[in-house]
């Protein structure tokens, strides 16, 4: 089993990861689309003014017109290729800034010229004289102040595309980021889990191994059974609790040795629930802390109770025993790597849709309370209302000696 600490993701991992390849259909389109609609309104925006004053309508004017939107139509995605190489940012605009201003002040130039070429061939083509005025400093100075405007539209137009892209870029990388970070402390709590139990389980052995030879060696082939079945599922977060208490069925067996009449295990669980999905390796943690704290510590017998029930839209799981209880002081960690694991991985995998709570049953003894979504691979089986099922009791075994050692 590979223990080594998990890889936290960073910022600098691959950083145009999650930057979306730019369509340039789709901006060719846009851009057309754009520049018709322009037109479009110019058009109804000067038709409105000459009916109002019953003047005729230069209709190859609105021609003429419509090329030269149609020319910044198909130009204005190359000036995007170029705004886009190197925008302003807060970090580099020095850098930027020269750049832009240099695209700008050569496309706009080369714009008018086009422009003047193309109302040229548009001249002779409609046999229009007057669309097109021979080129002077004066027609291309006025030519140019238009074709300087309209490349500032388009260059702010740029701009906001591309800081709206490169934020949502940044939101979708950091939520990979962060769920790949929740993910490893995942890992490593779940990594926490298993020595604790299996350094337990050892020192239990070596106390047998001096007392009662045969007991000792059934414990070592329980261990490998529960090893076995945790190292096919270690990879996995969430399993069924049918899983969940097949896991923790093979954790009593061995605890059977190490407790003869000491202890009786009662498990009650609404079979509805029982393809729900639960953290792995959840339930015996809760149950090993309810053996060393509330068991372990007594001479007379000692009980544990396993519940889990359908609460509306979640699972309730319970764990009762009937030992000392919670100390008057002292945090959850103070009662064993168990409980402050499980409430930390069930942090990471819910966040505030979940409950984990230590409660002081009027009865005695420590109860553990927890309520998760519930979640069933499946339609929810349908259950008629029922008696609740009685409780099976699981025998167990005279405890260790006093003296065997314990990993905290």
């Amino acid at each position: 089993m590979d223990v080594s600490p998990a890889r936290v993701p960073s910022m600098n991992d691959n950083p145009s990861a999650s930057r979306p390849a730019t369509d340039w259909r789709l901006v060719w389109l846009f851009s057309m689309t754009s520049w018709l609609v322009v037109w479009l309104l110019m058009c109804a925006n000067t038709l409105v003014y000459l009916r109002e004053r019953e003047l005729p309508i230069p209709w190859v004017r609105f021609g003429v017109m419509g090329a030269e939107y149609g020319l910044w139509g198909l130009l204005s995605p190359v000036a995007l290729w170029f705004i886009w190489r190197r925008p302003l940012s807060r970090g580099g605009w020095r850098q930027s800034l020269p750049y832009q201003l240099a695209g700008w002040v050569v496309a706009a130039g080369a714009f008018a010229l086009v422009l003047q070429g193309v109302r040229y061939v548009l001249s002779g083509a409609l046999d229009e004289p007057e669309i097109y005025t021979p080129l002077s400093l004066v027609s291309f100075s006025r030519t140019y102040l238009n074709a300087f405007l309209a490349y500032l539209d388009v260059l702010l137009a740029g701009h906001a595309v591309y800081y709206a892209r490169d934020a949502r870029s940044k939101q979708v990388r950091a939520s990979k980021l962060e769920a790949r970070l929740a993910e490893a402390q995942l890992d490593v709590l779940r990594m926490q889990l298993h020595p604790h139990f299996l350094f337990n389980t050892l020192n239990t052995i070596s106390a047998l191994m001096h007392r009662d030879l045969r007991a000792a060696d059934r414990m070592l082939a329980l261990l490998g059974d529960l090893l076995r079945d945790s190292f096919e599922k270690i990879s996995a977060q969430e399993v069924s609790l049918k899983q969940e208490l097949g896991f923790l069925e093979k954790y009593l067996e061995i605890e059977k040795t190490r407790f003869r009449d000491r202890l009786a295990v009662e498990t009650v669980v609404d079979p509805g629930v029982l393809d729900a999905e639960v953290p792995n390796l959840v339930l015996q943690p809760l149950v090993e802390n309810a053996i060393r704290h509330g068991i372990a510590r007594r001479r007379e017998p000692g009980r544990i109770r396993v519940e889990a029930y359908r609460d509306g839209g979640r699972l309730e799981i319970r764990i009762k025993d009937n030992g000392p209880g919670l100390p008057a002081e002292g945090p959850i960690g103070s009662r064993g790597v168990g409980l402050a694991n499980t409430q930390a991985r069930l942090r990471q995998l819910y966040g505030p849709d979940h409950r984990f709570e230590l409660l002081s049953p009027t009865e005695g003894g420590l109860e553990v309370a927890m309520s998760i979504p519930l979640r069933i691979h499946g339609p929810l089986p349908r259950r008629e209302p029922q008696a609740q099922e009685p409780p099976v009791a699981v025998e167990a075994a005279p405890v260790a000696p006093a003296g065997a050692p314990v990993v905290p």
